[in-house]
Formats: C-alpha cells, structure tokens, sequence
C-alpha cells in the first residue's frame, strides 16, 4: 500500500479556476457538498469545467450552495435513507460522462454507549448508530455498487473515501464514527485490490484528512484546516499515484501509532 503526505500547505492553489494539476473530470457526484469541504471541493471542480452534483438533508443549504456556484447541480437526499440512496445513484449515473465519485458526506454523534445507569436510553441510542453507519459507511459501499458500472466505462475514472485518522486511533465520545471511518478505510483498500485486477483505469483513493474547520466540527480540537485546504489535498491527491494519502497532523499521528501505539491512544482518546 502506497502511502503519501499532504500538508494543509498541500501544493495546490486554494483559488478557484484550473490552477490544481491532474486531468480534467468529465463529471463527478460529492456527498455533502452543501458546505464545508464538499462545497469547496465542488466549487473546484466546476470551475474546472466538471458537471457537479452535489447532495445534502438541507434544502435551503443546497439552494444557498446552487447560487454560490452557478452550474452545481443539487439533490436533497438522507443518505441514512436507502430509497434516497439509489435515488442520488439513479440521478448521478444520469450525468453525461461520470468519472468521478466523492464519498465526503459524513454524521458524528457523540455518544455514550454505558446506558445502564440510565433506563430507556438504548432506544435513541441504537437508532444514532443506525442513522450514522448508514451514513457514514452503507451509503458509500451502496453509492460505489451502484456506480462502478457506470464509472467502468469512462476512460479513466476515480472513486475516493474520504476517511479520518480516527479509524485507526479512535476517540473515547465517537465510537460509531470511528468504526465507520475503520470500515470505509478497509473498503477502499479492498476495493482498490480488486479494481487493480480487473479494471486498473478505475482508482479507489483514500483520502485521511484531519480536524477540518466545518459545522461538525464546531467546538472540536484545534489547528484545523480550512475546507478550501481539504479539496486542495483531495485534488492533489486525484492528481498523484498513490492510493493513500495523509494530510496533515494525521501522518505524524499515524506514525506515532505504529510505533507507540499507547501513546497514540492517550493523545486522541479524549
């Protein structure tokens, strides 16, 4: 497994319009592009000359996203929803020249699994799990079942994961979250295996990005990135060979694990 870094000084240009290397894309499907680093990396790729569609729960946010970037094409779509699931597959293998699939979208609910102290909490809390591994994982593996036949037929064509280092060295208030990142990492992993004996112009990319400045991470860690940094390291890293990239704070952590795994555990675990 080839293994890169990107820096949140990746270099990639953070300006909008074909300053980033790499081929062109014909056109390409981002989850949860109505904001954060889906909008940022959507707002890239159109400027580039790539159709765009992009999908989110909130209606008003994809309006607000629309008219931010003339051209983006949006859906409404729960994607801890399967019907909404193969909606946004049925609308995206639709677009004219698919070769690009972006599983950005994601949930993180902190939860507290030691529910008995507290009676009739294991209701709420085996829906969260459900809601968030179906978005967070099933939705991905569903979109990329659905879609590799279409994106087959491109010329070449790329699916990427974004995962987070929490896969690998989980935190104590997001178990579910961390195991879905640890599932959708393994996936792309497999994945790419069989995509290299089969149909090598398809790409599975793992893109490990650290604590981005987002909504969901509000009131989390510090020294986050910026979304605009985020898409340049996922552009970056379309544009590159490999097949697994670290960006930022998460390769020192990683490294740190392999050879300190319980320190690794102290840092992060709270």
């Amino acid at each position: 497994m080839s293994v890169t870094r990107v820096t949140d000084k990746a270099n990639v240009s953070t300006r909008t319009g074909r300053d980033s290397p790499g081929p062109r894309w014909t056109a390409a499907l981002v989850t949860g592009g109505s904001s954060g680093v889906g909008l940022a990396l959507a707002r890239r790729l159109v400027a580039d000359g790539t159709t765009v569609l992009v999908c989110g729960r909130d209606p008003g946010r994809l309006a607000d996203a629309a008219t931010q970037v003339p051209g983006l094409r949006t859906l409404v779509a729960d994607l801890s929803d399967p019907d909404d699931v193969a909606r946004l597959a049925r609308t995206a293998a639709a677009l004219p020249g698919l070769d690009l699939v972006v599983h950005n979208a994601a949930v993180q609910l902190d939860r507290d699994w030691v529910v008995t102290p507290r009676p009739g909490a294991t209701g709420p809390l085996v829906r969260d799990a459900t809601t968030e591994l179906a978005t967070d994982l099933g939705a991905p593996l569903h979109l990329t079942a659905h879609l590799l036949p279409v994106l087959a037929e491109a010329p070449r064509a790329a699916v990427v994961s974004v995962t987070s280092a929490l896969g690998t060295v989980p935190k104590r208030s997001a178990p579910v979250y961390c195991a879905a990142k640890a599932g959708l990492s393994a996936f792309t992993t497999s994945l790419g295996y069989q995509l290299r004996a089969t149909a090598s112009h398809v790409r599975a990319i793992e893109v490990a990005l650290p604590l981005v400045d987002t909504a969901m991470t509000a009131g989390r860690g510090a020294r986050k990135i910026t979304p605009d940094a985020a898409a340049s390291a996922i552009l970056s890293a379309l544009a590159g060979r490999r097949d697994r990239v670290h960006v930022g704070a998460v390769r020192p952590l990683l490294a740190l694990h392999r050879v300190a795994p319980r320190l690794a555990a102290r840092i992060v675990a709270d």
